[in-house]
């Protein structure tokens, strides 16, 4: 068919030829600046997909099928443009059979009357709804579904600095930052396909701007308005500048503090949390929110802390959680920690949050351990120090009352020489005062390096010199029990410079204890050679009854009740190696033991050939 090109064009409606399935044949410039497709885009294409909304296709559908009985019709419907914004337009198509060789067709002539229908909505919703309106707190907002606005309430001119003339059939995207615009249109479109009573922007920072162009954070309710010209939205905003501050605020502080902070809302979902619970629990920020609680609890756990959540919230108030329990926590990588956790009431205004501080007590608890075991340890000492002290009171009553009966019998005049039995009585009373000397110096020098007064006083002297007094001091009483002492004296280590009188005593403790638990005809070897180039080795080894392991440890801690290889209490004030290893250790040198129960023992002393003489 043919159209005079400049006569359609210079209409400023929408002139659109159609096949009677909708296939566009024609598209006049006017239809092109109200729908935004040009020409080209527009020809071959079905009109109904083109510009016709989901839920009026059917509609569009019926008008094409009939409109050649009717001949002609005339309605008002919404289409949506290129862009996705939306428009009222007011239809008229005609029916044209073929003629002339040119096929049947459809004219469409659409005039756009988004504005018109604006200011019909605007008469309409200010009459029926405007002081219903004006009585709410916020601003509102009605928008038709083409997204202009009908009505502004007072408190939206206020709020966005515009007077209700500059308002009216404005598009609504001018209250939106021009950043906005283009995702806003489809949002819009969304909504009109599903209305309902909803939040705008859930989970998003939503933002409005003034005339001035200034821009503030908002919240907008969105609710649809049934009225008898159609669908309107009413757009309820509020400007949230001061609680963004506050929480902004709110949430520096969780920031600040030093424990893991998580605030839940009634069904256990986190909505909040601080740099400290990512860092505590190993989870990034939105790996938390909006999931439950129970995420961050050991799985035995899990079962019963929702219906602890949900005591809580029934009788809300600040206290400690768990008071008497022990709790856990469990990290990402499945780890578990004790935790210490306080809970503390959130008021909002839709609703109780519940804001729980976390606190990992991991380190306390390790303290607590420690101080429990040293409390138990301080407990065994003490009972051992009580048996020390009632087998010492027995150590030095024994010699105490040789002495004294015995130097009872010495006194008494008789005539002539000491008989034997007296002589023997006499040795008797020496031998015990010795001993109960040694106990007491032994105690005097423990006491001495206990509160640091232990000095050392180095000297040149010969080594083998030592080894020699001190064999020659217990020859006599390994020969009483039939026991042989060897001596292996390397001649390259004789002299050294060392605390001459500590190291006798040192090797006198090591040899008497050798003998003391060695059976009869057994044998003690006494080795003095190098170690290194710097340092000398001394060595006592022998053929005893040994050392139980479990004893081992506590050889040289002092006042330990100590059991041989036999099981067998091991008599004495267990002071002599306590005081051979502190003896050794201020002069640089250690101590060391290897025993088998049974065969044996061998102690080993290492010391510096040569200590420097203490300074002022």
């Amino acid at each position: 068919m043919s159209f005079d090109a400049r006569v359609l064009n210079a209409c400023p409606d929408a002139i659109i030829a159609t096949t009677l399935q909708g296939q566009v044949s024609y598209w006049s410039q006017g239809a092109t600046a109200i729908f935004g497709y040009a020409s080209d885009d527009a020809m071959g294409r079905n009109i109904i997909d083109l510009i016709v909304l989901p839920d009026r296709r059917q509609e569009e559908e019926l008008i094409l099928g009939r409109i050649p009985v009717l001949g002609t019709m005339t309605y008002e419907s919404l289409r949506r443009r290129q862009d996705g914004s939306l428009l009222f337009v007011d239809v008229s198509c005609t029916w044209l059979p073929a003629a002339g060789g040119d096929p049947p067709c459809v004219i469409y002539t659409q005039k756009d009357v988004t504005q018109l229908k604006a200011k019909r909505d605007a008469k309409l919703v200010e009459a029926r709804y405007g002081d219903l309106l004006e009585s709410m707190p916020d601003a509102i907002v009605v928008v038709n579904t083409s997204g202009l606005i009908v009505l502004a309430t007072r408190q939206a001119e206020t709020l966005f600095g515009y007077a209700r003339a500059e308002l009216q059939s404005r598009p609504v995207e001018d209250l939106l930052p021009s950043r906005f615009h283009a995702a806003h249109v489809g949002h819009r479109a969304a909504f009109v396909d599903q209305p309902r009573v909803r939040t705008m922007g859930a989970g998003l920072e939503l933002f409005g701007q003034r005339h001035d162009g200034t821009e503030f954070p908002v919240e907008i309710s969105l609710s649809p308005l049934e009225t008898d010209e159609g669908t309107l939205v009413m757009t309820a905003i509020r400007d949230i500048t001061v609680r963004k501050l506050a929480e902004e605020r709110f949430k520096g502080l969780l920031e600040a503090a030093p424990d893991a902070i998580v605030i839940m809302d009634r069904g256990g979902r986190m909505v909040l949390v601080n740099s400290q619970t990512e860092t505590l629990f190993g989870y990034a920020r939105a790996e938390l929110l909006d999931r439950t609680i129970e995420m961050l609890i050991p799985q035995r756990f899990r079962d019963h802390h929702p219906a602890h959540r949900d005591q809580y919230f029934l009788d809300s108030k600040v206290r400690p959680m768990g008071v008497g329990l022990e709790l856990y926590a469990l990290r990402k990588d499945g780890t578990e920690f004790p935790v210490e956790i306080s809970l503390s009431p959130l008021h909002t205004e839709n609703d109780t949050l519940v804001s729980s501080v976390i606190r990992d007590i991991t380190e306390r608890k390790r303290v607590e351990q420690a101080l429990t075991e040293k409390n138990l340890e301080l407990v065994s000492a003490n009972k051992a120090k009580d048996r020390f002290l009632a087998n010492m009171s027995h150590e030095l009553r024994t010699p105490l009352n040789a002495i004294i009966g015995f130097t009872g019998t010495l006194l008494m005049k008789l005539p002539g020489p000491l008989t034997p039995d007296q002589d023997k009585q006499r040795r008797t009373v020496q031998s015990s005062a010795r001993h109960l000397l040694a106990l007491i110096n032994d105690i005097l020098d423990l006491s001495k390096v206990e509160v640091g007064k232990m000095e050392v006083f180095p000297e040149p002297f010969g080594i083998a010199k030592v080894v020699n007094e001190v064999c020659a001091v217990i020859a006599s009483l390994a020969r009483a029990k039939g026991i042989d002492i060897a001596l292996t004296l390397d001649p390259t280590v004789d002299q050294v410079t060392l605390d001459r009188q500590k190291v006798k005593q040192s090797l006198f403790n090591l040899m008497t204890n050798a003998v003391k638990f060695s059976e009869a005809g057994g044998h003690i070897e006494v080795t003095a050679d190098a170690e290194g180039t710097d340092r000398i080795r001394l060595q006592v080894r022998d053929t005893g009854i040994g050392i139980a392991t479990h004893d081992l440890d506590k050889l040289f801690v002092e006042f330990q009740q100590l059991e041989s290889g036999a099981s067998r209490r091991i008599e004495g004030t267990g002071l002599g190696l306590v005081l051979t290893r502190k003896f050794v250790e201020l002069q640089g040198g250690s101590v060391a033991v290897e025993s088998t129960p049974g065969r044996g023992s061998v102690f080993t002393i290492v010391l510096p050939r040569h200590l420097e003489p203490a300074t002022e």
